[in-house]
């Protein structure tokens, strides 16, 4: 703190005697900034971005999509809230992964059309980068098989069908699973179809991928129908079975597992769901899926407060912030809220913080409700076509593509006429595209595809998800209506 007052003070001495230099080297820091933020920040996201709040247009249509189906979509002020409300005797609901791996990331549009769904919406948080970009943080279990452990004691959703109805419950779990040794001792498993840590043991199993993906720093037991076929020690990313499982150790956890493992022996895997509701780990066992996410928003028509987020894990800038949100809710009855806040243009963030999002679920009659991956991520889908951006009106001459207008002075001559000179000029019909655009207003879109569109590694070129397909994610809850 010293150094810091020390250094303010001598600032302030050296621009009192030096006020003209201190002028000139203001504005060639401002100089710089400027041109470096114009080149690590594309202008139209901003003026995008403050022209949203000047949008005027309201509106507040709702509309029967299919029976038992409601679509509510409210424009207010260039926010854009969808809330799919489902009747739980009228569709099948799961959850699916991007790409029907354990890592990889697929756009929400490809993922409802490839399971032909009727409607969806993404899920939980997932990796974003690295080797195992794609891999879900948090709970994720689909037909009864746990593709992810949760994540820090986070709210979850649980599905199943009872009676022909979809059954749902919304709670904060843990999940504790053991390795049952053939000597009868356990020993704890750590994770689930993500990277191994040090001293953990995660187990692998055949929906992550072909092999382990690991490094050859620790041991890894192939378990096939329970009993140990192969023991790779110091080799790393084996390949998992069709039948079976990898249990894959390092550190402390290495030791133990070769100290007790021999190669033909018997294990098996012991599972017990921890929920912060007392009394209730029966019935998420029953739960053949569970889809998680966090904050939990409500609970018996309570909100939690904000310090509950953080002990989840989100921090104020989390909650606190008008991001694009995706949230499901439950009413008393069953009926259940697929709900969406986004910017009504494509490419621009806003939305809501999660106090208001909790008050708002309370509005629409919800009881119980869970927050879910958003951001660029937040979307929804319904019949294949993407609803939480609003789509453009071609009526407007801005909306078309402005290479077709034509100027009102001049026309557009015909492609079998001689294009003829002016004065030395050449006609503007002429030119090629690229030097009329130099010569003119540079073209933002086309300037932010030629970005896109350059070369990468080898001959492949770098083709961008259109803007209103949102980011690509890793998994999501599709709806299914019942034949």
């Amino acid at each position: 703190m010293f150094d810091i007052t020390y250094l303010g003070r001598r600032c302030f001495r050296f621009i009192k005697r030096h006020p003209r230099l201190s002028t000139i080297v203001s504005l060639l820091l401002v100089f710089c900034l400027g041109i470096w933020a114009g080149r690590a920040v594309e202008l139209s996201k901003i003026t995008g971005y403050f022209r949203s709040y000047t949008d005027p247009e309201q509106s507040d249509v709702t509309k029967s999509v299919a029976q038992g189906i409601v679509h509510r979509q409210i424009l207010d002020n260039g926010v854009l809230t969808n809330i799919l409300v489902v009747s739980p005797d009228a569709v099948d609901i799961r959850p699916y992964r991007a790409l029907s791996a354990g890592i990889g990331t697929e756009s929400l549009v490809s993922l409802a059309r490839r399971h032909k769904a009727f409607a969806a919406i993404n899920g939980g948080f997932f990796e974003m980068s690295g080797t195992f970009r794609g891999e879900s943080v948090g709970a994720l279990k689909i037909d009864g098989e746990w593709v992810s452990e949760p994540e820090q004691g986070r709210a979850v959703i649980g599905l199943r069908t009872v009676e022909g109805n979809i059954e749902t419950y919304i709670d904060r779990i843990a999940l504790r699973q053991e390795l049952v040794l053939p000597n009868g001792e356990t020993l704890r498993i750590d994770g689930i179809n993500r990277s191994r840590g040090r001293s953990e043991l995660v187990i692998y199993r055949p929906h992550f991928h072909v092999v382990t993906l690991t490094m050859p720093d620790g041991v890894e037991v192939v378990v096939r129908k329970g009993k140990v076929t192969g023991i790779h020690n110091g080799q790393g990313s084996s390949r998992i079975p069709t039948d079976g499982y990898v249990l894959s150790a390092s550190g402390r956890k290495r030791g133990e597992l070769l100290s007790h493992i021999t190669e033909g022996g018997t294990v098996q895997i012991r599972e017990t769901i921890i929920p912060e509701r007392v009394g209730d780990s029966n019935l998420w066992a029953s739960f053949v899926h569970i889809i998680g996410g966090g904050p939990l928003l409500l609970r018996d028509g309570v909100a939690p407060s904000t310090q509950a987020y953080e002990q989840e894990g989100f921090d104020q800038a989390f909650h606190s912030f008008w991001h694009p949100r995706t949230a499901i809710g439950k009413k008393a009855d069953g009926t259940l809220l697929f709900v969406t806040i986004t910017a009504a243009a494509a490419g621009v963030r806003r939305g809501v913080m999660l106090p208001r999002l909790s008050e708002l679920f309370l509005e629409w009659g919800a009881t119980d409700a869970l927050n879910l991956d958003g951001g660029n991520s937040s979307m929804l889908v319904i019949r294949g076509e993407v609803v939480s951006v609003k789509k453009a009106d071609t009526t407007k001459p801005d909306a078309k593509d402005p290479s077709q207008q034509v100027s009102r002075d001049k026309p557009t001559p015909k492609a079998d006429q001689p294009q003829q000179a002016s004065r030395g000029r050449p006609n503007p019909g002429s030119v090629d595209r690229p030097q009329q655009a130099a010569r003119g207003r540079p073209n933002p879109e086309r300037a932010r595809a030629a970005r896109n569109m350059r070369p990468g590694r080898g001959n492949r070129r770098i083709r961008p998800m259109p803007q209103q397909q949102g980011r690509a994610i890793a998994d999501a809850i599709l709806i299914f209506l019942k034949s």
